[in-house]
């Protein structure tokens, strides 16, 4: 026992070494931690000449045709007093060449491809441009669990292909099965009918689950980082616009009953105009009963709500409500975050011609009465700058933003561009996500590079990936029936015709580098809104250095 002594009292002398070594350890990680922030660089640019060995040896590549054939056809029968507008797919025929150097969109026949398919796609949208509809994320989820009632009531497997597709301007129920078209109308148009919610005799809904549905969409939101969206919004538009206040009714997400389930329905289909989307004529099962399609139609009220009525108000007052930005950055707090989100860009439409300010009867805000007559945007020319400058600088790896921040400085996963032209608003974004030790330099990689776009031409290389990248995009599209559609429906959305998105492609194959640094000194004009999501108490060091002229305010997003 005496050998074990000496054991035994040196046990917490042992421990207490152990001890003094891991808090040693822990101290220094501490010390490890501090940031250290990534420093600024000037904006790097793409090459896009052809290297000389390989200039004479490329195959030559003509040029790009956007489609000029109407993608669907209006059928009009002046002897029915049709509740909607009738669109069948168009029969259009190939004229693609193989051996010319043009290359066009109708390399298959739309005929063939429709007479070839096995089932039927009808689609019944509800449009209003005036003004946007009135709690669109309720109705969306809302109809959603009408279809899978009626799926379990009918047992019907056509509903099972049900999808909506809904916006702040248009909502569109479409059904694609083999069964006639007939039918398939008749099961689309029982989402309007004016007992859909209350007293539904078929297929009733569950409210309580429509309410948990939208609950959880919002904590799913927050989770994830969408409150910085829903800021930007606010910002951009102020908070009083029809685009901010006809979503995320949190009072209502919690009393929602079926009775106001159905007023909401009515009022939209009050301000709707109607779309009715067929196959084209010789498919299997295309013949439509015009005459029985008006007697299933829904009895809808024409009254305007005046809700309605004050959304329309809102909308003829938004040149007086734009927000004038500031050299100003907001942040949104996220303890622990390691990395920071990024919302940056302008809004555009209101930059617009005085001639054709005058001619709606709308007066310019006198913040903006000092701008200059070469940054003001007409109509035509909001829809091609958001289009271009958008993809010039945020189409993902060919962009100006993609190829800089990540591939050469490796500073974001990804950065993007965004164009929302909507009928009561325009805007750019760009968006992305950094590491915290980079935000400074990523926020200042982003306004030095739309500080560039508007001093110095692009090459005339750059211009022509440019183009080939919009006019494919769009023939692409051309190539996805459900994309044509939604195409279609936003150009009605949004008033355009088929001539003016024809012009407006023309536009884009005529595109200059002087041309699109003029479309950029007009969009890019004043300052940018940006909205940072992160650990503000990390960032905000590095922000306060590289950006000293700007004014940092917290926020915090209900």
């Amino acid at each position: 026992m005496m050998n074990l002594t000496p054991v035994t009292h040196g046990r917490p002398k042992q421990l207490q070494g152990l001890m003094c070594g891991v808090v040693a350890l822990l101290l220094s990680a501490c010390q490890q931690t501090q940031i250290v922030f990534t420093p600024t660089e000037p904006p790097s640019l793409a090459s896009f000449d052809t290297p000389y060995p390989l200039e004479n040896h490329l195959p030559e590549s003509g040029v790009i045709i956007p489609a000029t054939d109407p993608v669907f056809s209006d059928e009009v029968h002046t002897e029915l007093d049709l509740p909607y507008q009738l669109h069948r797919l168009a029969s259009v025929q190939s004229n693609h060449d193989l051996n010319s150097n043009s290359l066009s969109s109708n390399s298959l026949s739309t005929h063939a491809l429709s007479r070839n398919s096995l089932s039927n796609r009808v689609s019944l949208a509800a449009i209003s441009p005036q003004a946007p509809f009135n709690n669109p994320d309720i109705l969306q989820i809302a109809l959603q669990e009408k279809a899978r009632a009626l799926a379990i009531s009918l047992a019907d497997p056509c509903l099972e292909t049900f999808g909506i597709r809904v916006s702040l301007h248009s909502i569109n129920l479409s059904l694609t099965c083999p069964d006639d078209v007939n039918h398939i109308y008749g099961l689309l148009v029982q989402f309007w009918q004016p007992n859909t919610f209350v007293d539904a005799t078929t297929a009733p809904v569950d409210v309580d689950n429509i309410r948990r549905q939208l609950k959880l969409n919002k904590h799913l939101n927050a989770f994830s980082g969408a409150e910085i969206d829903k800021l930007w919004r606010e910002k951009l538009l102020g908070p009083e616009h029809p685009y901010n206040t006809v979503l995320n009714n949190d009072a209502l997400f919690d009393s929602l009953s079926l009775k106001q389930l159905q007023q909401i329905l009515q009022q939209a289909a009050s301000q709707a105009q109607w779309h009715l989307f067929l196959p084209n004529s010789q498919a299997k099962n295309a013949e439509f009963n015009l005459q029985a399609s008006i007697k299933q139609w829904p009895r809808l009220t024409k009254s305007l709500p005046k809700s309605l009525s004050k959304s329309l108000q809102q909308a003829d007052k938004l040149e007086t409500t734009t927000p004038k930005q500031t050299k100003k950055i907001y942040l949104i707090d996220a303890p622990g975050s390691v990395q920071t989100q990024v919302r940056l860009g302008y809004r555009i439409d209101y930059r617009i011609d005085h001639s054709i300010n005058h001619a709606i009867g709308h007066t310019v805000d006198s913040e903006l009465g000092d701008m200059s007559e070469t940054s003001q945007l007409s109509s035509q020319e909001i829809a091609l700058s958001c289009r271009s400058l958008s993809a010039l600088m945020g189409r993902s790896f060919s962009g100006r933003l993609y190829y800089d921040l990540r591939e050469k400085r490796g500073l974001t996963y990804g950065i993007y561009g965004q164009c929302a032209n909507a009928p009561l608003s325009s805007s750019i974004k760009f968006y992305g996500s950094t590491a915290v030790e980079h935000t400074g330099a990523f926020v200042v990689g982003i306004l030095d590079h739309l500080a560039l776009v508007k001093t110095q031409s692009a090459s005339q290389g750059e211009i022509n990936a440019l183009k080939t990248y919009l006019i494919g995009e769009d023939l692409l599209s051309q190539d996805n029936s459900i994309q044509r559609e939604n195409q279609y429906l936003q150009q009605l959305a949004t008033g355009l015709t088929q001539v003016d998105v024809q012009k407006l492609n023309a536009e884009l194959q005529a595109l200059t580098p002087k041309r699109l640094q003029q479309l950029a000194n007009g969009a890019f004009s004043g300052e940018p809104l940006i909205i940072l999501r992160g650990d503000i108490d990390r960032i905000i060091p590095d922000l306060t250095s590289k950006l000293p002229e700007w004014q940092l305010e917290r926020v915090k997003v209900d």
